[in-house]
């Protein structure tokens, strides 16, 4: 999923996943656990106004709290500080609102409306409210008592989630898919193809040129802002951070089976399976489509048969099987719960008792053999075996909740006289100073790359204490001690950096020349790649087969390469420039798509359903922000 986010970080893909968030969070639990202390410091204040409607400072540090708590639940290895600023989550929380907002607005405007009992419908159906699948009033008022919320506020909560489920279904509804579209798109996911290609720099090459004195003093006129020293700050600072306080929390029993009985769906064990299998891929591009599935097949029920006349599966596994890494663990898939697998593969399993073996099954990647190794049912974990994963937790947000209430008691006692340092002696804390650092050069080991530290303490005036800023790690309350202006050192001073930036601007420009002449040579058939290989110093790489929607093998997911690609004849060249890197191509072979089944046409009129209709409700509602009058006060955030 992260590599997902970075790689389509400003498409239609990653806007449509931002929607995902805003329903999820409005359409199950909107409240995060222990979110009524968190929110109650600064409910006054207001982020953003929307056509006049307001975004308070409450909404969005829930708003951001859910989000931290979304991705963390999704990218557990991966979450950390350094991710909440690439994802820029700030930017996600003030726009989820802003989108509900809008739809919410709009809604009113159209007149829909939400019944009670439908209000009561929507909470019935979620799953943390829920034993043996029936809703459970006194898990429902646990989690209400244990989040400081009354019914009306969470009742009003889910009212809106099922507004705004109405006024998207009522939008892409009209949505229709013609049959061109459904025949145009098979095509697309079914044709593949393989290149070869050739990835270099724009900067490979070097200018045969040294640069002459003159035109480095000529260079230096011409670009002294280059070589401008930035504004300096030097910053004075308190942090606060969470473990200071752990010897302070006590965590009672109570806590604990509050925090179970309010998170029972957490502690869910699923339908766990271990299986085997040994595959044969149908895909062989040798044969037909249709020819390489029938061999496939027959493979398939060979081994079978031998299976069935007392041949060891793990030893069948190992020599036939074409999943190599499952292959040599005698086909072994270990253990995985349901949802992971393709849904002919569970539906097999299903029908299996545990050491049984199935017929041949047919996925997408071939057929299988498929063996049930063992099968544990869900279960929900008891209260005894994860006590102390649970006081851990709480432990963590009591902490957390201190390190931001003693945060903002010293934010308070700063501000009457700008004196950081008695409020910090007050709350047993003692302040740092950093050195002098600029916006383009602030790294500190004890602050970190913190950005909202960063964007603060260059905003603030001097000796003035900023708002509060908060980590996952800690909280940090500052002033701007000194400042020191921006200059442009004499050229005497940094004649040798001069030199050296002159003689890189050469190289490129030279570099690029020779790149693209190389490049349009290849285009004209002048050379070959392999003759353009020699020349680069480079190796010649391939490719296996993708298809449009895969990200190509060596390259990624560009869509300039992939287009020029699948433009081009079988054994014909072509070339793209994309930032900063050239990429010449040869397609190898292609292999058309077959004649599509019935069934498929309609799963892919499905899919395409879905698709559009999500882009024309992302459309309709870019166009409604677009005539929005929005007003953000960016200090709060």
């Amino acid at each position: 999923m992260l590599s997902l986010i970075r790689e389509h970080a400003d498409s239609w893909l990653i806007k449509s996943i931002l929607w995902l968030i805003v329903f999820a969070f409005v359409g199950t639990i909107f409240y995060s656990w222990g979110v009524g202390e968190n929110s109650s410091g600064s409910s006054g204040g207001v982020v953003a106004t929307v056509n006049g409607s307001k975004i308070t400072q409450a909404e969005y540090e829930r708003t951001f709290d859910n989000l931290i708590n979304f991705y963390r639940e999704q990218l557990p290895n991966q979450f950390s500080e350094e991710l909440i600023q690439k994802l820029d989550l700030k930017k996600q929380a003030l726009d989820i609102l802003i989108q509900k907002k809008i739809l919410l607005l709009k809604a009113n405007e159209l007149d829909i409306r939400v019944s009670d009992q439908e209000v009561v419908n929507q909470i019935n159906i979620i799953p943390t409210f829920q034993k043996d699948k029936v809703f459970n009033n006194t898990i429902y008022q646990n989690y209400l008592n244990y989040n400081r919320l009354t019914p009306l506020e969470f009742e009003e909560s889910q009212r809106e989630a099922v507004l705004l489920e109405k006024i998207s279904n009522l939008i892409k509804s009209n949505v229709k898919v013609s049959p061109g579209e459904i025949d145009e798109a098979f095509i697309r996911e079914n044709e593949k193809i393989k290149l070869d290609y050739i990835k270099f720099s724009n900067n490979h090459f070097k200018s045969s040129e040294i640069i002459k004195k003159e035109d480095v003093t000529s260079f230096y006129e011409k670009n002294k802002t280059r070589f401008e020293v930035p504004e300096k700050i030097k910053i004075e600072y308190v942090k606060i951070v969470p473990k200071n306080y752990e010897s302070s929390i006590d965590i009672q029993s109570e806590d604990i089976m509050d925090y179970y009985k309010t998170k029972i769906a957490d502690f869910r064990i699923p339908k766990m399976y271990k299986a085997s299998h040994i595959l044969f891929r149908s895909e062989n591009i040798d044969k037909s489509t249709k020819g390489a599935e029938e061999e496939a097949k027959k493979e398939a029920e060979d081994i079978l048969m031998k299976i069935n006349n007392g041949t060891d599966f793990g030893e069948l596994a190992k020599k036939y099987s074409d999943d190599p890494e499952s292959g040599k663990n005698g086909g072994s898939l270990g253990e995985f719960p349901v949802g992971v697998m393709l849904a002919e593969f569970e539906n097999a399993l299903e029908n299996l008792k545990p050491k049984e073996i199935s017929q041949p099954i047919k996925t997408s990647y071939g057929f299988h053999i498929i063996r049930l190794d063992e099968v544990n049912p869900e279960r929900i974990k008891p209260l005894e075996e994860v006590k102390d994963e649970i006081a851990q937790k709480v432990k963590e947000i009591k902490t957390r909740q201190k390190m931001r209430r003693t945060a903002k008691h010293i934010h308070r006692s700063a501000k009457k006289d700008q004196n950081l340092a008695f409020a910090a002696q007050e709350n047993q804390l003692a302040v740092q100073t950093t050195q002098f650092i600029s916006r383009q050069n602030h790294i500190d080991q004890d602050i970190g790359a913190n950005p909202d530290f960063f964007n603060q303490a260059f905003t603030l005036e001097d000796n003035k204490i900023g708002e509060p800023v908060y980590t996952l790690e800690a909280a940090f309350v500052l002033k701007v001690l000194a400042r020191q202006k921006a200059y442009i050192p004499e050229f005497n001073d940094i004649k040798e950096l001069v030199q050296k930036k002159a003689q890189e601007d050469k190289d490129l420009i030279a570099s690029i020349k020779k790149s693209e002449e190389v490049a349009k040579k290849i285009s004209n058939e002048t050379i070959n790649l392999e003759s353009a290989s020699k020349e680069l110093g480079l190796e010649l790489q391939h490719t296996p087969y993708f298809n449009r929607s895969d990200s190509i093998p060596g390259i990624g997911n560009l869509k300039e390469v992939k287009s020029k690609a699948f433009e081009l004849d079988k054994g014909k060249s072509g070339w793209v420039s994309h930032r900063n890197n050239y990429y010449l191509i040869r397609l190898q072979e292609r292999v058309k798509a077959d004649t599509p089944k019935l069934e498929e046409l309609e799963e892919l009129r499905t899919q395409l359903k879905l698709e559009k209709g999500n882009t024309v409700f992302l459309e309709w509602t870019e166009n409604l922000k677009e005539k929005s009058d929005i007003l953000i006060d960016k200090s709060k955030l």
